[in-house]
């Protein structure tokens, strides 16, 4: 079972890209947040041997479909035991800006060897939700701050979601 896939850097568009918000760094240590409809597909893909992993990101969801956050990450440092000891602390805002949902100290990737220089890996926890009938549309935007402990380096990327009304036409332009 592969958890990961050797890359030098973030693309967009076939181009390097580190100027997004969905992806940050502190020293050595990086990663991107990136949203799913079909998290199965995904892992699925993950497992295959390829050079590289093409995503394509979710940013529309009817209410009742689920929709789940995935965190890549490269260069986490090893402690004495040569494993890498990294969370990632989720936050699930509302339109409105109110707390949706937070989880905090989940497992990016912890006491596992660390990748080696340049390897993506895919965290093992993931966060998601299935808007309920009761949950308002709108723009939910989630947030986390990554964190390396054994090197004590973090940051903050975030991505957003827009929930729909179930079987309604999707307006781009909003």
């Amino acid at each position: 079972m592969s958890n990961s896939v050797y890359s030098e850097e973030w693309h967009t568009n076939n181009k390097p890209d580190n100027s997004n918000s969905f992806q940050g760094s502190s020293g050595e240590f990086g990663a991107m947040i990136f949203m799913t409809t079909d998290s199965q597909k995904m892992l699925d893909n993950w497992e295959a041997p390829t050079p590289g992993y093409h995503i394509l990101p979710s940013e529309n969801v009817e209410k009742g479909q689920p929709i789940e956050a995935l965190v890549l990450f490269s260069g986490c440092s090893a402690n004495a035991d040569g494993n890498c000891i990294a969370e990632v602390d989720y936050q699930i805002l509302k339109p409105d800006g109110s707390i949706y949902a937070e989880y905090k100290n989940t497992e990016l990737w912890k006491n596992k060897p660390a990748l080696p220089k340049g390897q993506l890996g895919l965290g093992i926890d993931r966060v998601g939700l299935i808007a309920e009938d009761n949950d308002p549309i709108g723009v939910y935007k989630v947030t986390c701050v990554v964190k390396d402990l054994v090197s004590n380096n973090k940051f903050f990327i975030y991505s957003s979601f827009k929930v729909n009304e179930a079987n309604k036409k999707i307006n781009k332009d909003t």
